[in-house]
């Protein structure tokens, strides 16, 4: 295992710095919709093939699947025949060059035994005419998800990850029952052929997170999960049939159900790298985890900052050119909120504010939105209705 070691100085001072006046965001906040109800999850997708990466959004309830055209972001339907849509992960899936999508419906937290349904929706010939498009099934686990594509055997094809946030049977508090992540291929027909699935891991419980990374030098894509067990790293064998599970990070040790991780996700600091998260579920608490030597585990836990309720949102990228990765984190509950910390050497991190009291964020997602070499953020907030593309305008 390739465990970088970040450097003491890095390691030196995490707490976010407080007494000095915080620059001023580099983003420039973009409505695209503001009368978008409950909106839950985002992604990013080149949905009518012209050049321009396009921004999908869906909510739970009321069920609404759409994308938004660049650059005038004219709100397209995508399908009206699923219920409680909860997750997406754009994939051509049938090979035929268009972007589909898997989707994960029919969720319902208070019903661990029913529902959980995926499918595939496919890309019609012209999607902004066509707003109906074809829904074919995968599988169903009751309250899937998360749905992510990952190569897990590395022969260039992804599989498609569905992560239920619930065991079958769990109930709270404890939710006391392993769930099944699950792994689903691709068939040669995909609209046709049932899809094979493996079971990646049955030993976590609300697990409410996941991101897909590269940990090792293989070309064996790797992942990340948030759960009551905090941090733990999967990994597959050369088959792709076989995982492993490595306990990266702690999480929060309160009783349940405030306990673990929450939303997860991969940074680098030149070339060393850490793990951010927001902790426990559903909670207040950015948390940064820093090895303290290569086969030591779990991680060393650091609580950077607790500036909001409700936290949803969670990415890593490297927004301002210098080498090291921020952190973004939002915040669902009221008072609303969406931050940047960078991290300034030996005085720890620095937060940001990009948007406070403006969207109450449920799903944030990285992507170059208007194609200027510069990683902007996408964001849909439940409470605020609204969908926003946040602008990287650094060194403007």
């Amino acid at each position: 295992m390739n465990a970088r070691i970040v450097s003491a100085a890095f390691l030196h001072a995490c707490a976010v710095v407080y007494g000095a006046e915080p620059p001023p965001s580099a983003f420039a906040r973009h409505v695209v919709d503001d009368q978008f109800n409950n909106g839950y999850q985002v992604s990013v997708a080149d949905i009518d093939r012209d050049g321009k990466p396009d921004i999908l959004a869906l909510s739970t309830t009321p069920s609404q699947l759409v994308w938004y055209k660049n650059p005038a972001w004219e709100r397209i339907a995508i399908t009206t025949k699923t219920a409680r849509n909860i997750d997406l992960a754009p994939h051509d899936i049938d090979g035929d060059g268009d972007p589909d999508l898997a989707l994960a419906y029919e969720f319902d937290l208070g019903n661990s035994t029913e529902g959980g349904n995926v499918g595939w929706l496919e890309c019609p010939d012209d999607p902004a005419a066509n707003q109906e498009w074809v829904l074919h099934p995968i599988g169903a686990i009751p309250t899937s998800h998360r749905v992510r594509w990952a190569d897990l055997d590395g022969d260039g094809k992804p599989e498609l990850l569905n992560l239920p946030i619930l065991g079958v049977g769990a109930k709270p508090p404890e939710y006391a029952s392993g769930l099944a992540f699950t792994a689903y291929r691709i068939p040669a027909s995909p609209n046709a052929d049932p899809w094979e699935s493996v079971i990646l891991d049955d030993t976590l419980h609300v697990a409410h997170a996941m991101r897909v990374v590269s940990w090792d030098a293989d070309a064996r894509a790797d992942i990340l999960t948030a759960s009551f067990e905090g941090v733990a790293l999967i990994q597959s064998d050369t088959t792709g049939k076989a995982f492993t599970r490595t306990p990266i990070g702690s999480g929060d040790t309160s009783p349940r159900p405030k306990q673990g991780s929450s939303e997860v996700s991969l940074g680098t600091a030149g070339p060393n790298r850490f793990i951010a998260t927001i902790e426990p579920w559903h909670g207040n608490q950015v948390v940064v985890y820093t090895p303290e030597a290569a086969s030591i585990f779990p991680w060393r836990r650091e609580v950077i900052d607790t500036p909001g309720k409700d936290g949803h949102g969670l990415v890593t990228g490297d927004f301002n050119g210098d080498g090291i990765d921020e952190i973004v984190a939002g915040f669902r509950s009221v008072p609303y909120g969406l931050y940047l910390y960078s991290h300034a050497g030996e005085q720890g991190w620095q937060r940001i504010p990009i948007d406070e009291g403006g969207i109450g964020v449920a799903g944030l997602f990285v992507a170059d939105i208007n194609q200027d070499g510069k990683p902007d953020l996408v964001a849909t907030g439940t409470a605020t209705n609204n969908v926003v593309w946040y602008e990287n305008r650094e060194g403007r």
